[in-house]
């Protein structure tokens, strides 16, 4: 049975997991690598939209199976027993396009750190927070909230924050 599988690397592994399975074994490999805002805490770059894991093609009947899986950095292959379960391609051809949006400017950040935010939905409506970065590989973002007296800091989907001008994280969401 060939399908797309999921494959959990040993964190910050992922590119050399997949640059060892398209050579060594000419497997076809998706990475998702979205570019990182440059308004977070860190500079701006590509970042795994999932860190630790890769989707592979592969065939779990293959010849070349229980090499593909002592691949270094590999921990394994997510399934049910000794059965790998395939995601559908469906699912790939959708990450790809979102992450080719991504990538191409279809996440345009508005919200900046140090600024003064309000949570519009859910536990925490109503309370104003310091927004501090997004977490785009979390599709969620870290802000800065005075909770039970003392400030904390909480991380929320970009979609229940808006502006002081009242600008809504709403528009962020495709």
């Amino acid at each position: 049975m060939e399908g797309w599988c999921v494959a959990k690397t040993k964190p910050g592994r992922e590119k050399s997991v997949e640059h060892y399975i398209i050579e060594r074994f000419g497997l076809e490999v998706f990475l998702p690598v979205i570019r990182r805002p440059s308004l977070s805490l860190k500079k701006a770059g590509m970042e795994p939209l999932f860190p630790t894991y890769l989707f592979c093609l592969v065939n779990g009947r293959d010849d070349v199976w229980p090499d593909i899986r002592w691949t270094p950095g590999l921990c394994y292959f997510l399934g049910a027993g000794q059965e790998l379960v395939p995601v559908t391609d469906g699912l790939i051809t959708q990450l790809k396009q979102k992450v080719a949006w991504w990538n191409e400017g279809g996440f345009q950040p508005h919200f900046y750190s140090g600024e003064r935010v309000i949570v519009t939905r859910g536990p925490f409506a109503g309370l104003e927070g310091i927004f501090t970065r997004y977490l785009p590989a979390r599709q969620r973002c870290q802000v800065l909230l005075e909770v039970l007296g003392r400030q904390s800091t909480v991380e929320l989907p970009v979609e229940v924050l808006k502006d002081q001008s009242g600008y809504s994280g709403l528009a962020l969401v495709t």
